[in-house]
């Protein structure tokens, strides 16, 4: 019969068993774990160090890479002490001598924007006719050199674009900016800046605050897999609709329809009015000299007037500055004396005057060109010309920072894997929100 004292004793042999089976099973998944971990890195290091030197890489989930068409897969490259030593983006383009398709590793330091290596993907099941040789070439000639690329083919066609390269007339140099006075049904407010340069449209930025200030901004909202819209997400939609604007320097020429879309950009099925409305705004301020400070001064006195007081005190300024502010329930607020509507630069300013005239020249002097973009009536795609004529794999040529000289007496097979690498370069300049 056991008495008290052996029972405890017991008691405490069987618990010290529990605890110590239970340790086993923490040691050994941890230890599972662990070494599922170091399986991966080595097979990662294996495979990425050739194009980017890094201790060790991890895998980008992210709703933005959907949207790109051939980038299968991203990895972000650490250093030792936890900092970013680049990227690894896995990219399946099309050789068009055979049709099949070539999957490369491209690297790149995303502080730079150098490339870091190149070289065919471990996935590749090697249909494509490119040779790892000829891969190597064009390594050889962009490794460590900045991104986007073009071949030696190209460089006098783009000379010769960009002597032709058509502007507004009237433009002023300096950075522009115009929002919506009201937010959508899902209260986010539209706004738009534009910088100009020399006359030339060189930078547009469409986005949009929600009078939320819980709510992030649309891009973000829309790379985080929250606000969506049919095709691509908006962020990609965004950024191909201002570069297309880039290309041909004339919101008139990006062929708005009745309903609001456009049908000759690639990619673009969003209502595009509201951005047609913010740009032509935009160029308007351009030409009277209202830049995007005087706005921004403006709209802080306008509401100022509405309450006064404080802006800031009411709640209506967001992290970055920016007035977010619908004016739905002051409809008085822009209304001239003639009842007509005004922007901000006219309450401001009291200007009336008509800056809408869009014509276009070319940069160079030279006559003005048919229909505002060389034989391509009002933006509507013809068989000879799209509005990305001026690009190289749908980036502006004055994007491009790079010229090489290809492989010698083989151009489309130097066009295709230069393509693997520009398509890097767009995926990650969306992902990290790098400025045209």
């Amino acid at each position: 019969m056991l008495n008290r004292k052996s029972i405890m004793h017991f008691t405490i042999e069987a618990a010290l068993l529990a605890i110590g089976s239970v340790l086993l099973v923490m040691f050994g998944f941890f230890a599972t774990n662990s070494s599922e971990y170091a399986r991966v890195q080595n097979s990662y290091i294996q495979d990425f160090s050739p194009v980017l030197d890094a201790s060790y890489y991890e895998m980008i989930d992210s709703p933005l890479i959907d949207g790109y068409e051939g980038v299968n897969a991203v990895y972000e490259g650490h250093e030792a002490d936890g900092s970013r030593a680049g990227f690894v983006i896995e990219v399946e383009i099309t050789d068009h001598a055979t049709g099949q398709p070539l999957t490369l590793l491209v690297g790149i330091d995303d502080n730079t924007a150098q490339l870091t290596g190149l070289m065919r993907s471990p996935n590749d099941d090697h249909s494509s006719s490119i040779t790892d040789e000829q891969i190597a070439v064009i390594l050889g000639q962009t490794y460590n050199r900045q991104i986007p690329v073009a071949y030696g083919a190209h460089v006098q066609d783009l000379e010769m674009e960009a002597n032709e390269q058509i502007r507004l007339e009237g433009l002023n140099d300096g950075v522009y900016y115009a929002q919506t006075l009201s937010a959508d049904r899902s209260g986010y407010i539209d706004y738009v800046e534009m910088s100009i340069e020399n006359g030339i449209i060189t930078m547009v930025q469409w986005d949009a605050f929600n009078t939320d200030m819980n709510i992030k901004n649309r891009r973000e909202s829309s790379l985080d897999g929250v606000y969506e819209v049919s095709g691509l997400n908006w962020a990609s939609q965004s950024y191909i609709l201002c570069h297309a604007l880039m290309d041909v320097q004339n919101p008139d020429m990006l062929a708005m329809k009745s309903d609001g879309t456009t049908d000759i950009i690639d990619g673009v099925t969003v209502n595009i009015r509201t951005f047609i409305e913010l740009c032509v705004e935009c160029i308007e301020n351009s030409r009277a000299g209202f830049d995007k400070e005087m706005y921004l001064a403006g709209l802080q006195e306008i509401v100022d007037g509405l309450f006064e007081g404080d802006f800031e005190s009411l709640g209506v300024v967001n992290d970055d500055g920016y007035i977010v502010f619908s004016f739905d329930g002051y409809p008085g607020a822009f209304m001239a004396p003639d009842g007509s509507q005004m922007n901000v630069r006219q309450r401001i300013t009291g200007d009336m005057a008509d800056y809408s005239d869009f014509d276009s020249a070319s940069a160079d002097g030279g006559e003005d060109l048919v229909g505002g973009v060389r034989n391509n009536e009002d933006g509507v795609r013809s068989s000879e010309l799209t509005y990305d004529a001026d690009s190289i794999d749908g980036l502006p040529m004055s994007e491009i920072t790079t010229f090489i000289d290809g492989i010698e007496g083989q151009p489309q097979v130097s066009t295709d894997i230069i393509s693997a690498i520009n398509n890097a370069y767009k995926f990650l300049k969306d992902y990290l929100n790098w400025m045209a």
